[in-house]
């Protein structure tokens, strides 16, 4: 009876305490999204637009002036500040060319400093989601990349604070790890990666992780530890995940998409409006993975030293996004049954040294799999920030799970 008890309170339903209203018209989809200090930020491409965690309320908007739009915003907002990317509307081909970098404070959305930015030479110009990857945030550093070569601002005054750096050639991006800025580049099927000290800008160190063969494209998974996703180049190519040690850059782990494990759930573009595949957790990694005939997604938990499996958690659904809170990990999943999904959305959170289920709690409120970005905080407030705006899409909503 005991029993019967605990698991009905445990998959109790949880409502919704508020939610935004889609909004009529086009444009409303997210461009990012970023929660402290009680506030969270939604960025759509008109600007960006701030909404108090406890109750919904707005708080404030900055809107993007002279018609400008909203390409892109840091993954995170540091020391009170978070960076956008906007330019001009006039298309695809004019977003390189005239562009602006802005910092600003996410207690009132001022903005504290703007430098302008050409991006014309970038391989991913007319990308609108790669912008992000031009932006990255450290303690009291603003750093952004372009043709191949990062500039360091000082976070509040944008004061240029680095000495020019030696640029890498090809495809570039940046990620954060720890107190380093990490820039990646691609070029020719190699990958250079390289950890930059925030403070000075000197370089920590530089390597070429080997790749087993040609890579055709590098995404970042994880910033802290680094987990980059190389994609082969040709059909036959291998495909891993491979973390990288953040004092000197040597590969800890390296995860083939397909093995005995089965496919890392990490061939979809994710990115800036998503939860990513993958979490760490104590001295694992946990990634979403589907094995050999499954209906459903399962998180298989790697050492982060060799990459041995320690645990595997066989979700009933699609999961929508994973990660890590304190040293439990927390993943958002889609019933799914051998007939095909329902509108059913769980919250499992799980023990991380061993995978076992430690509380369950079902969404109200269901919107395409719940998919887009999330974050709990201390007091169990779970905000979602969703990818889409408009109409009868809730760009933004809050569940308080007790």
């Amino acid at each position: 009876m005991a029993t019967e008890r605990v698991r009905k309170r445990r998959l109790r339903q949880v409502q919704t305490v508020w939610q935004v209203p889609g909004a009529p018209g086009k444009n409303h989809d997210a461009v990012g999204g970023w929660c402290t200090a009680g506030l969270v930020v939604r960025g759509r491409p008109d600007g960006l637009h701030g909404y108090d965690v406890e109750t919904g309320e707005p708080r404030w908007s900055w809107i993007a002036p002279d018609r400008r739009l909203l390409l892109a915003m840091s993954r995170t907002a540091t020391g009170g500040v978070g960076l956008a990317v906007h330019a001009d509307e006039n298309g695809p081909g004019e977003w390189g060319a005239d562009c602006a970098v802005t910092a600003f404070s996410t207690e009132d959305g001022n903005a504290l400093w703007s430098v302008p930015y050409d991006f014309s030479n970038e391989p991913w110009r007319y990308d609108y989601d790669r912008f992000a990857g031009a932006i990255a945030l450290a303690p009291d550093r603003a750093v952004v990349l372009a043709q191949g070569s990062p500039t360091a601002h000082a976070l509040r005054s944008g004061n240029s604070v680095w000495p020019p750096i030696a640029p890498l050639k090809g495809d570039g991006r940046l990620a954060v790890c720890g107190h380093g800025i990490v820039q990646i580049g691609l070029a020719d099927g190699h990958v250079t990666v390289r950890c930059l000290d925030a403070s000075e800008g000197a370089i920590r160190w530089e390597v070429r992780p080997s790749t087993d063969g040609p890579v055709g494209e590098v995404h970042v998974l994880y910033e802290d530890p680094l987990a980059i996703l190389c994609l082969g180049m040709g059909r036959r190519a291998e495909e891993m995940l491979l973390v990288l040690d953040g004092e000197d850059g040597r590969p800890t782990v390296r995860i083939p998409v397909q093995g005995p494990h089965g496919e890392l759930c990490v061939q979809s573009p994710y990115g800036l409006l998503d939860d990513q595949p993958v979490a760490a957790v104590r001295d694992l990694l946990v990634a979403m993975v589907r094995p050999p005939g499954a209906y459903g997604d399962h998180l298989t938990a790697f050492a982060l030293d060799g990459g041995t499996p320690r645990w595997t958690w066989r979700s009933k659904g699609t999961i929508s996004g994973v990660f890590a809170l304190g040293d439990n990990v927390v993943a958002v999943s889609k019933w799914e049954s051998s007939e095909g999904p329902d509108g059913t959305v769980h919250v499992h959170q799980l023990n991380g040294a061993s995978g076992a289920v430690m509380t369950v709690r079902r969404l109200h409120g269901y919107q395409a799999g719940m998919r887009g970005r999330y974050y709990l905080d201390g007091d169990r407030r779970l905000v979602r920030i969703a990818r889409w705006g408009g109409g009868t899409w809730h760009p933004v909503q809050m569940f308080r799970l007790r």
